[in-house]
């Protein structure tokens, strides 16, 4: 790492590195996704782990890898299907971005791409993905700078801001490329990682176990748990719903998601104003929401969810229906045993959930002439 003009040198960069590679043989998790260098597997574990830590990610990349072994067994699949495997890991931008860019190489042979440039021009690859899958699959001689590294970076130069943005994370950059090994990228690569996430930790860095500790600027001027700085949060937005929950025949009713994910199911909700009357609005608007009126309402209590600064307060209610259903509005019935097959997010089953503990018997079957046409089952 660079040093100013009359700072007593620290150990040579190589015998950092050289240490760094020591420590990682001895102490790496043993973790799926690095037990393959398969582009495709690189590429998919990247995308997953995305906002996601490793002990949430770990689990579903190996279940969606199983299910999508290839990028042509994505390319085939529809995008309900591969939203349904998606499900509970949030930024589901992330799922529909992948499967664009597997489509396009699958029509172009199936072989992902093997520079930063190629992968940057696949839908929803960003620098920091094309850089992992060019350095891990294909031993590119390329830095990655995710927190973990920033971190580990900022501390180890004592680069002053918070390690990410404007000439803070100019220079983390610029440190990155310095310190690479170019002979074992990717090992490297791993390593700076995996240090960032065992040892040099965000607020109480264990020193004294740091393989760079002999190079470390911010330990050597005491200061390792103040760099890098925070950076700044976006202010949380507030928002209120209330949410339904009705059974037809033994069948959830769900609807497609307005509120939080495009492509998801939900039960009928509606956004309210913070001090309205939930049952009331919820009663009236049911109709236009799920097909049929409501004819009771029992309140099950409030659910709570997050979707990046957006955090929703959901009055959640069971819902008796009554009258003829109005085939026009889209709905979809599915029995609580096929939810798994279905495209949905944490908050459905944070609803279901509450449902299920709070002891209301669904209502009971009613006697109803039969339909004039055939119920509709899909949305």
């Amino acid at each position: 790492m660079r040093r100013s003009q009359g700072e007593r040198p620290g150990p040579h960069p190589a015998a950092l590195r050289a240490a760094l590679l020591r420590w990682f043989r001895k102490h790496r998790r043993d973790l799926p996704f690095r037990r393959t260098r398969d582009p495709w597997a690189v590429w998919l574990s990247e995308t997953v782990l995305q906002q996601t830590t490793v002990a949430a990610g770990a689990p579903r990349f190996e279940r969606l890898l199983a299910r999508f072994p290839t990028v042509e067994a994505l390319a085939s699949a529809d995008e309900r299907e591969l939203l349904a495997a998606w499900s509970g890991l949030g930024y589901y931008a992330r799922a529909r971005n992948l499967h664009r860019a597997a489509r396009l190489v699958a029509e172009r042979g199936g072989l992902v791409p093997r520079t930063v440039d190629e992968l940057r021009a696949l839908p929803g690859v960003g620098p920091y993905t094309a850089a992992a899958v060019a350095s891990l699959a294909f031993g590119v001689p390329i830095p990655l700078v995710d927190g973990n590294v920033s971190r580990v970076l900022s501390r180890l130069g004592a680069i002053p801001g918070d390690g990410r943005s404007g000439r803070s994370g100019a220079a983390v950059a610029e440190a990155a490329a310095d310190f690479l090994d170019r002979r074992r990228p990717a090992e490297h690569n791993e390593a700076l990682m995996e240090l960032g996430a065992l040892v040099c930790l965000p607020r109480a860095p264990r020193c004294p176990d740091c393989p760079l500790r002999a190079g470390c600027r911010a330990l050597a001027l005491g200061r390792p748990a103040e760099l890098p700085a925070p950076r700044a949060r976006k202010p949380a937005v507030r928002l209120r719903l209330a949410a339904g929950v009705a059974r037809r025949d033994d069948r959830l009713v769900l609807v497609a998601d307005g509120h939080l994910v495009r492509g998801h199911l939900v039960v009928p909700m509606l956004e309210l104003p913070s001090e309205a009357d939930a049952a009331r609005l919820l009663r009236t608007a049911w109709p236009g929401l799920a097909g049929r009126r409501a004819r009771r309402l029992a309140p099950l209590g409030r659910v709570r969810h997050s979707v990046l600064e957006r955090l929703y307060a959901v009055d959640v209610f069971d819902v008796e229906e009554a009258g003829p259903t109005d085939e026009s509005v889209p709905v979809r019935l599915v029995l609580p045993r096929d939810l798994e097959s279905e495209p949905r997010g944490g908050l459905l089953g944070k609803v279901l959930a509450l449902s299920a503990s709070s002891g209301v018997p669904a209502p009971p079957a009613r006697a109803r002439p039969a339909p004039s046409r055939p119920r509709r089952t899909g949305g």
